[in-house]
């Protein structure tokens, strides 16, 4: 189900059409008869990675998912809290190589984000969570964990939640160290979101603090007729980093889409 799930996401997400269009566009050029169409799907995928490179259409996105949230600079007042929960994304086994190059970017934005903010909070407690990806190899989390303390954090500052295979189970096996206590909840900013609605639907009570913001911060300041000049310069500024950050903004949508339907949010 998860597999059927991961494959029909990525077939309908906007690199998944434009490489099918280029497929069938390449397989039916060569038949006679179909070639007209052969071309018109080369035409249409052509347009379409032009369109996704050029246009502004990835940082809009981005940003919509990440204005919600302001970044955390100092931790709350009120109310207090010492726990800091961090969600991972993705980490590998390798041995021979540092710590450092088996988290993915986004795992390593998270920690330091949630590293920064124990240092402010010096009695605080960090919380990493994320399962296990393949078998016999340890969970994400107890990878974050060891980054952890290689970044000189004590053992004991430091809870493991290896159990959760996804965000909802994150916040389900989570919620055993946090109760219904006010924590520290650190995510990419593009994420929260979707982080924070699982964790109000189950009762918790998070206080955002949002990592590795990408276009939030080129525009938070401009007002309307400005960001609008600002998101449309992406097209005298075109970037192959849209094509990922298009990507990854479609699946969060959908991810939040799916987490309604599921009832999770």
């Amino acid at each position: 189900m998860d597999f059927l799930k991961k494959t029909v996401e990525l077939l309908s997400s906007p690199l998944g059409i434009m490489v099918l269009l280029f497929i069938f566009g390449i397989l039916l050029h060569f038949r006679k008869r179909r070639r007209p169409l052969g071309r018109g799907l080369l035409f249409c995928g052509a347009v379409l990675f032009l369109i996704f490179l050029f246009s502004p259409l990835a940082g809009y996105l981005m940003y919509n998912l990440e204005k919600d949230y302001a970044p955390l600079l100092q931790p709350p007042e009120q109310p207090q809290t010492n726990k800091i929960l961090i969600l991972s994304g993705y980490a590998e086994e390798h041995e021979g190589f540092p710590i450092t190059s088996l988290l993915s970017e986004m795992t390593v934005g998270n920690l330091t984000e949630g590293l920064r903010l124990y240092h402010l909070m010096p009695d605080s407690v960090l919380i990493v969570s994320g399962g296990v990806l393949r078998k016999d190899e340890r969970s994400v989390a107890a990878s974050m964990a060891e980054f952890l303390k290689q970044m000189g954090i004590p053992e004991e500052r430091i809870i493991i939640e290896g159990n959760s295979q996804n965000t909802y189970e994150n916040f389900l096996e989570s919620r055993k160290f946090v109760g219904t206590e006010p924590f520290i909840l650190v995510a990419q900013a593009c994420d929260m979101r979707r982080a924070a609605a699982v964790a109000l639907k189950l009762e918790m009570r998070p206080i955002a603090a949002p990592a590795s913001y990408w276009a939030l911060q080129h525009h938070a300041d401009l007002n309307e007729s400005k960001k609008t000049g600002s998101f449309w310069g992406a097209f005298i500024n075109p970037s192959v980093e849209n094509l990922s950050r298009l990507q990854w903004a479609y699946h969060e949508y959908v991810g939040y889409i799916w987490y309604r339907l599921r009832g999770w949010v």
